[in-house]
Order: structure tokens, then C-alpha cells, then sequence
């Protein structure tokens, strides 16, 4: 986190730090005075970067994807305007890159397959949602393992793109018909996903000159002729020539055989097997204490111990249908934000 001077003041908020600084302003960490909890603030403060700000809220308003940061707020006043979002902590996917690349292929295609799922879901809402800056800086690998998109600045609904062309990405990463000023539309996710693929397969940068990423023939030997292939289609300089969309090229990608797993869902994993398991010792207790009374012998010291397995179940019971159910709505986003009616605090 950047330095803290000359932080800003938010109403309701504290802010801690600058996350980072881009071209339409500054992300802040912040906790809610109320809430105790962080939150990422995007400020702006010219009118251009404002309207881009308000463009971002409106494409993040219906994202329901936990990979997703969900939208909290958007507070407006005279001089700024404020976006606040959900804090993902973690590691950047460009410092991790520059930590490990060039990657073994099979690591490189299960990183393009975790990056594609999450823009095939923007790919296939109602009003297809285009991010248009898709590069290692805007992944963000959270503590339990599972990778999140970051930075919705620049993203377009397909029907908005048919009445908007503009200049805008990152360099190297950027389609040619999007740094051209054309309609970049879901074949330019598809050439980012391609340009990041081959940084992870060459450890060639493509935000750095000549601005384009390498390609097949610069891959190490190791790399297989059809992750070669596959690279040419995804960085093709015809849109045509690209899979249309990142529903598309998760088909073309080989086979999943294992992936790592988040943490979280590990242990989620591992508590729904063991609460089967005691479930069930519970039950043939309860049955096996029913048939000893049945036929006369009743065992009280068995039946206390078996009790006492009733109110611990019980507990477990409410738990996993409070903290899960919780977790469910926080992850699902079903609504992105619920306001109290007295002050408008962003929960």
C-alpha cells in the first residue's frame, strides 16, 4: 500500500491508504466507521473520469460472481465522486507472474482456464459485458487461493459498443481494432486472455516494446504444437480469426484434469463430510438406544452420552444454516447491497 499523506475525507468512511493510482484517479482502503469492515474507494474529480466512474458502477450493478468485487456504494458531491467495492486482499497476478515466469504449459493453461471462467461469465450475461483492460494487474489471487477480476473502468455492454468507439486498454494487451479507435467487442477480451497466455508461456512482457505479444515460435520447446496453435488463434490480428468469445475458448482448452482448489472450499469440503459422518453415528446410536430399551436394558449412562450428541448436533445444525446461508449471500451477490433506510450505509 502506497503512502498516506494528504488522504482524502469520506463521510462514514476512514481512510487507511492508497491502494494504487491509474489514470482516472486513485483507489483508497478504507473502513467503515460504522461496520468496522474495508472497502476499496475509486475516486474521481474531473467530470470526464466521473461519467467513467458512474459507467463502472453501472457495469458492476448486476455482477453476482464472487470472483467479482461487489458493488457497495457510488457517492456523489460537488467535487467528487466515489465508487466503494469489496476489498479483495491479496497478490496481484502481475507480481506473481514476474515471480515465475515462463510457466510449465500445463500450469499456463490451467491459469488461462481460472482467468476465462470468470470473463466468460461477463460474456454471457443478458447484456454481454465487455472488460476491454484485461492484464495481470487487474487479477487479483485472494488468500484462499481463488483468483478475482478487478478494475470494470473501461467495461461496455456489447450494445453500448455499437455507439461508442474509443481508445482505450493497456498496450501489448489491447486488441489492434481496439487501440485503433474500432468497435472492440468480445474477440478483444479474447486477444487479452491470448496476450497474458503468452507472457505466462515466453515471460516475454507485452506492455513493453514492440507492444505485442510474442508469439508460437518464440515459446520454449517444451510447449506442445497445439498450445502453439491455440496461442495463434487467441492473439490472430483479425477478430475473425479469434475464438468469438471466452465461452469459446474454454472449449478449446484441453481437458481439465486436476486444479487446485481455494482453502476455503477444502474445508467446506471437509466439514460437510465429517457432519455427514457424525450424523449418521448419531442415527445408529439413536437406534441401536431404542432396540437395547425395546427389549428391557436400557444402558442410562449410553443414552446421556447419546444426548448430549443431540444438542451438539443440533448446534451444528443451526450453524451450517447460518454461517453457510450467510457466506451463500455475500458470495452470490443476489443484490449487491442492502441500504438502511436512515443513513444509507453500504452493507
Amino acid at each position: 500500500m502506497q503512502g498516506t499523506k494528504d488522504l482524502p475525507v469520506v463521510p462514514g468512511y476512514r481512510i487507511l491508504g492508497i491502494l494504487g493510482r491509474g489514470g482516472m484517479g486513485c483507489v483508497y482502503l478504507a473502513e467503515h466507521e460504522e461496520l468496522h469492515k474495508k472497502y476499496a474507494l475509486k475516486h474521481a474529480a474531473g467530470e470526464v473520469e466521473r461519467e467513467q466512474l458512474r459507467r463502472e458502477a453501472a457495469a458492476m450493478r448486476d455482477l453476482t460472481d464472487r470472483r467479482i468485487p461487489y458493488l457497495v456504494d457510488l457517492r456523489e458531491s460537488r467535487e467528487a465522486t466515489w465508487l466503494v467495492m469489496e476489498y479483495v486482499e491479496g497478490v496481484s497476478l502481475a507480481e506473481e507472474l514476474k515471480k515465475s515466469v515462463p510457466l510449465e504449459e500445463e500450469a499456463a493453461i490451467g491459469l488461462l482456464r481460472e482467468m476465462a471462467e470468470i470473463v466468460a461469465y461477463l460474456h454471457r450475461q443478458r447484456n454481454v459485458l465487455i472488460h476491454r483492460d484485461l492484464k495481470p494487474e487487474n487479477f487479483v489471487r485472494a488468500k484462499d487461493g481463488s483468483l478475482h477480476l478487478l478494475d470494470f473502468g473501461t467495461a461496455l455492454s456489447e450494445i453500448a459498443l455499437l455507439r461508442k468507439k474509443e481508445l482505450c486498454g493497456t498496450p501489448g494487451y489491447a486488441a489492434p481494432e481496439q487501440m485503433h479507435g474500432g468497435i472492440a467487442g468480445t474477440e478483444a477480451d479474447v486477444y487479452a486472455l491470448g496476450a497474458v497466455f503468452s507472457y505466462m508461456l515466453t515471460g516475454v512482457e507485452p506492455a513493453l516494446p514492440p507492444f505485442h505479444p510474442a508469439g508460437a515460435e518464440d515459446c520454449p520447446e517444451a510447449v506442445s504444437a497445439d498450445t502453439g496453435r491455440l496461442l495463434t488463434q487467441l492473439i490472430a490480428a483479425a477478430p475473425e480469426r479469434r475464438p468469438q468469445d471466452a465461452v469459446r475458448l474454454l472449449e478449446r482448452l484441453p481437458v481439465e484434469t486436476h486444479r487446485k482448489k481455494p482453502v476455503r472450499e477444502m474445508l467446506a469440503q471437509i466439514e460437510e463430510r465429517l457432519y455427514q459422518i457424525f450424523m449418521w453415528g448419531l442415527v445408529t446410536a439413536a437406534c441401536w438406544l431404542l432396540r437395547q430399551r425395546t427389549a428391557g436394558q436400557a444402558v442410562p449412562q449410553a443414552e446421556f452420552v447419546c444426548g448430549g450428541m443431540c444438542l451438539f448436533g443440533l448446534f451444528w445444525y443451526l450453524l451450517r444454516g447460518c454461517v453457510p446461508g450467510r457466506e451463500r449471500f455475500v458470495k452470490n451477490r443476489v443484490w449487491n447491497v442492502i441500504y438502511t433506510e436512515k443513513d444509507g450505509y453500504g452493507l
